[in-house]
């Protein structure tokens, strides 16, 4: 009987191998520039215009488009209607601009009924040549449920709003890639009538084989290339598993009112909040991460002798679901902002209350009303983070104030903690690396209890013109590749000895080994945050025990 089974084993591993190599790789062409195809729509009604030109930089043939402020170009009623058995969107495309071109292909197919069921994939081409691939597998709707790529609609590319970007493109094909792993049935294969199950019928030796067989439709990673700036494919997260039970298991207690982070009962919410899926960036045990190739050239750009430090500036606020909805004005980053009303509460705390105003960065008498109308003309960041634990949705804020007339600040973005979701590529957020605050903040509770579960934000002086997943900005005109980029992940060396610190400096240092720490900012060098909490004791002396060199650079594996 085993020997039959493995002959019946060997048989399907050779029919579908023999299958993969005879069927041919599919490829179709969305635009057909090598054969003068030109897009058969803009959104503007011909504002914007078409012209076929050969172009060296693309060895042959290409379509020049230049767009018009905000407007689209592509096929109102699209060439090739099942994408669903393609791996890839695959182009060429030139930027003759000295600045990236930030596009937006969108895809609308049977579902789409508004925006929120469309496919929108950002796209950034730097000046000179881009070689574009986007993985059909890892294509989503915007509200991230499954796009219906069986029944294409159309699809086009839209510059933005206050844009008027002349870009050349080649031919836009959706391609099968023949050396997956997966299996792609042709027509003809099929012979039970289900698209991608196959009956294998007959004899093997005496044995009646009667079986239906479905290959394996394994998804490969997104290798959409846009160049560096371009989120890169970050390896599966591990996760502690101590992590997601201690989380699980505890019970949130009823939020009815905001709850100041400096409270017995902020650590109680924050015992049992889950900050974004178990799989998250901020989640990810880093330890086996590898050491990236120029590790030591881009830690001493840092600095190696330069020490460990703490900035006491992230302040939060829980809410309850209920919390009124206030508008606040956005003054300056607008077009990178989510729109609000936002639940800000009356005792919102700004960036440094209270630890950092209490000891001894400020003379005389202070108030949080004084802080929040910046009376003392403070010139820092001054972020503020609202958090809804119930419906774990969080708010963060760049340079807010209250004034005479409500609430105003420069930039407002929101996360939600239950997705994986990033911000829009080449959108900034409260934090110059599109970077969410809350989850980077090592609180009072987590140094209580001797562990630090995720990773820890960390600013440096001089950034690369690039990021790198999870951010989605950067913010930097400067290109020496030895310099980190914005999203850019450090690791405290394995071998360094944590023995002889005190119980909250060994927390956080296990942290830095295990989960590291993420370039979010543009600051002093090696300055990670730290809840303004006056329960949290001094530790800028021990901290300083630790240099730059102690530090590596990591990658994940795609």
């Amino acid at each position: 009987m085993i020997f039959q089974k493995l002959i019946i084993a060997v048989f399907l591993f050779l029919w579908v191998l023999l299958s993969a190599c005879y069927s041919p790789a599919q490829s179709a062409a969305l635009l057909n520039v090598s054969e003068g195809q030109i897009p058969s729509d803009t959104g503007s009604d011909g504002a914007t215009k078409f012209a076929l030109e050969n172009l060296k930089e693309l060895d042959g043939p290409a379509l020049k488009i230049s767009f018009a402020a905000g407007d689209s170009a592509g096929d109102r009623i699209s060439k090739v209607t099942n994408w669903k058995q393609f791996d890839e969107l695959t182009f060429s495309a030139f930027n003759p601009g000295n600045e990236n071109v930030k596009l937006t292909f969108t895809v609308r197919h049977k579902g789409t009924t508004n925006y929120q069921t469309r496919v929108d994939i950002p796209v950034i081409l730097n000046p000179g040549k881009n070689d574009i691939k986007i993985s059909a597998h890892s294509m989503h709707n915007n509200d991230g449920s499954s796009p219906d790529l069986g029944n294409v609609v159309k699809w086009y590319i839209a510059c933005e709003p206050d844009k008027e970007p002349i870009i050349y493109i080649g031919d836009i094909l959706l391609t099968t890639d023949k050396d997956s792993v997966a299996v792609r049935p042709t027509t003809k294969a099929v012979s039970s009538g289900l698209a991608g199950v196959y009956r294998i019928k007959g004899k093997i030796g005496d044995m009646v084989v009667d079986l239906t067989a479905s290959p394996a439709d394994i998804p490969t990673a997104s290798s959409t290339d846009i160049h560096a700036i371009t989120p890169t494919p970050v390896k599966k997260a591990l996760t502690d598993p101590a992590r997601l039970e201690r989380i699980r298991t505890a019970k949130m207690p009823p939020v009815t009112h905001p709850v100041m982070f400096d409270t017995p009962e902020a650590d109680a919410i924050n015992s049992a909040l889950e900050v974004f899926p178990p799989d998250n960036p901020w989640n990810q045990l880093v330890t086996n991460w590898a050491v990236h190739p120029n590790s030591k050239a881009i830690v001493a750009s840092i600095g190696n002798e330069k020490p460990l430090r703490y900035n006491a500036d992230m302040a939060y606020i829980f809410v309850p679901p209920t919390q009124e909805l206030v508008n606040v004005k956005i003054d300056g980053m607008q077009s990178e902002s989510d729109k609000g009303p936002y639940p800000v509460p009356g005792n919102l705390p700004i960036e440094g209350w209270p630890a950092g105003f209490n000891r001894g960065l400020h003379f005389g008498t202070i108030t949080l009303e004084d802080v929040q109308q910046n009376k003392n003309k403070d010139d820092s960041d001054r972020h503020a983070i609202v958090v809804d634990p119930v419906n774990r949705m969080l708010y963060e804020f760049y340079q807010i104030q209250k004034t005479a007339t409500g609430w105003q600040c420069s930039q407002a973005s929101i996360f939600d903690l239950k997705s994986n979701k990033l911000r829009p590529i080449g959108w900034t957020s409260t934090d110059a690396a599109g970077l969410p605050l809350f989850p980077a903040i090592v609180r009072y509770d987590e140094l209580k209890r001797g562990s630090i579960d995720h990773a820890l934000r960390v600013t440096v002086r001089n950034t690369r013109r690039e990021f790198i997943s999870p951010a989605t900005h950067y913010a930097s005109k400067l290109t020496d590749e030895n310099l980190p980029r914005m999203g850019e992940r450090l690791r405290l060396r394995q071998d360094f000895d944590v023995s002889g610190f005190s119980p909250e400096v060994c927390t956080i240092l296990i942290a830095l080994k295990r989960y590291g720490m993420i370039v979010a900012d543009n600051g002093i060098e090696w300055a990670i945050s730290v809840a303004p909490d006056e329960r949290i004791p001094p530790m800028k002396e021990e901290l300083q025990k630790v240099k730059g060199s102690d530090f590596e650079v990591v990658v994940a594996e795609p």
